[in-house]
């Protein structure tokens, strides 16, 4: 194992952070030349900061306020925000005021405005008189409880029923897009996440699962994964297998992803998660810097694609010349 690592550190350049999730360990190494590793090391994160995720403009996703504003200036589907709660205000006050302002809701969602990764994201539901808190997979106590930062509150999705049978949680679909020269939006890859257990919410990082999808049939693969690299080809709650199963609004998840990678052109390399409600997809977030590991975790290595390929060496994002020699094979001069 030292060996692999020293390997990929040295040769390949950059840290093994993929080594356990991407199963590299299963695979020869004439094979890891097509990952292209983590977004945050320091080789990778120079070359994109540079060319297709300038930093100065990560302000734009790192506020979940000023995105939401921006969105909806642009007409993209969001959820409705029906309030925030600041610092030092009583939680569980906030949501009593919220939930008799809007008598028709019966759930929430409470998300730190700077928050990532499903931390610090709470669900609320109302039964009867009654309102009841759950963060991950804890039910939790908020009374007397006041905030150290600023929250938004948003009304909880009503999921596609096909996405719901599944998992009860809010299940995404993170999209991968580049804005190339020719204003063409190009799909890295995608993948479905599910929510387990009674979490309400569907990152690796809260437990959740990643299933990869055929961008071109818009179904799910045979097989997905959790943080821990276990592999699953079924959710482990409903029992519902995974191969096949058609991602409701596909074609309609592809355009949506592909108007906000164009309507923030400044930025030329999105993660998006896209839920898919009753009557079509809504973004839920922009990340400014999604997880690529996580990504080829769910999809394989982005670079055995020829247009990723083609793309990358265009904008001068390969890192290596083991990534460089790909070109090659499919007939590219460097």
């Amino acid at each position: 194992m030292w060996l692999d690592f020293l390997y990929i550190f040295f040769v390949l350049k950059y840290y093994p952070d993929n080594y356990s999730p991407c199963r590299l360990w299963e695979k020869p190494r004439s094979e890891w030349k097509y990952y292209y590793g983590s977004n945050y090391d320091p080789y990778q994160r120079k070359k994109l900061q540079r060319v297709v995720q300038p930093p100065e403009y990560e302000i734009l996703f790192k506020d979940k306020w000023i995105t939401d504003a921006l969105c909806q200036h642009a007409n993209i589907p969001t959820p409705s925000i029906l309030g925030k709660i600041k610092p030092s205000e009583p939680f569980q006050e906030r949501v009593d005021e919220l939930f008799n302002l809007h008598q028709n809701l019966s759930e929430l969602i409470i998300k730190p405005v700077d928050g990532k990764g499903g931390g610090g994201v709470v669900y609320c539901q109302r039964q009867d008189a009654k309102i009841r808190y759950l963060q991950g997979q804890t039910e939790i106590d908020l009374k007397g409880v006041l905030s150290e930062r600023n929250y938004i509150v948003q009304s909880f999705i009503q999921q596609h029923p096909a996405i719901t049978r599944i998992s009860g949680s809010t299940n995404t679909v993170r999209i991968v897009t580049l804005l190339q020269d020719n204003d063409e939006v190009l799909v890295i890859g995608a993948y479905m996440r599910f929510g387990t257990g009674q979490s309400k919410v569907d990152n690796l990082s809260q437990g959740g699962l990643c299933v990869p999808i055929d961008p071109k049939k818009g179904k799910l693969r045979q097989t997905g994964s959790d943080r821990k690299s276990r592999l699953y080809f079924e959710h482990p709650d409903s029992k519902i297998m995974f191969e096949g199963v058609e991602v409701p609004f596909w074609e309609n998840v592809v355009d949506l992803a592909s108007d906000v990678q164009r309507y923030f052109e400044c930025y030329r390399l999105l993660g998006m998660d896209i839920a898919i409600a009753e009557d079509g997809p809504l973004l839920i977030e922009i990340n400014s810097s999604y997880d690529n590991v996580d990504l080829e975790q769910a999809t394989g290595p982005i670079l055995r694609s020829e247009p990723v390929v083609k793309a990358y060496s265009q904008l001068d994002l390969l890192i290596n010349r083991h990534q460089r020699d790909i070109l090659d094979e499919y007939g590219v001069t460097q």
